[in-house]
């Protein structure tokens, strides 16, 4: 009785250090929600390094950027906007911004023209209709995209 005794104590002491595990993780990760209104026709910018970007559309005059950080004290984020569009940076911080890790998710108009400068990214885009050119990066790393909607 006494192996059992023991083991039950350790799968305590193991189911402890779990929960304390992830009340840290829980700690680090920080979730902030930007909202924008627009006009007709304008511009997302986004500019980031090893983030997750998910684009999906919505019929509101509206640009909403909802982020989540994981180790948000390694993140700078800013944000801006003017009459031509919406601009969001995100930066990692030097030293602990290795650890760091985020997802984008942005809602817009299906007018807005979006423009990512990103690296090291993955980029999802739901409920496209349409075609979508990606020809290869030029010499610069530019890929010049083209897209053609269709109404069937």
């Amino acid at each position: 009785m006494a192996d059992g005794a023991a083991l039950v104590k350790q799968l305590n002491t193991l189911w402890q250090a779990v929960n304390a595990a992830s009340t840290v993780a829980e700690l680090a990760r920080q979730s902030q929600t930007y909202s924008f209104a627009v006009g007709s026709a304008v511009t997302f910018y986004l500019q980031a390094e090893g983030v997750e970007v998910r684009v999906l559309h919505w019929h509101k005059p509206l640009i909403e950027v909802q982020v989540q950080l994981q180790a948000a004290f390694g993140w700078r984020v800013a944000t801006d906007q003017d009459d031509a569009g919406v601009y969001v940076v995100a930066r990692r911080r030097a030293v602990v911004g290795g650890l760091a890790q985020a997802v984008f998710t942005v809602t817009m108009p299906p007018n807005t023209y979006l423009l990512l400068k990103v690296t090291d990214s993955k980029l999802t885009l739901d409920n496209l209709n349409g075609t979508l050119h990606l020809p290869p990066p030029d010499a610069d790393g530019i890929v010049y995209g083209e897209s053609s909607t269709s109404s069937t």
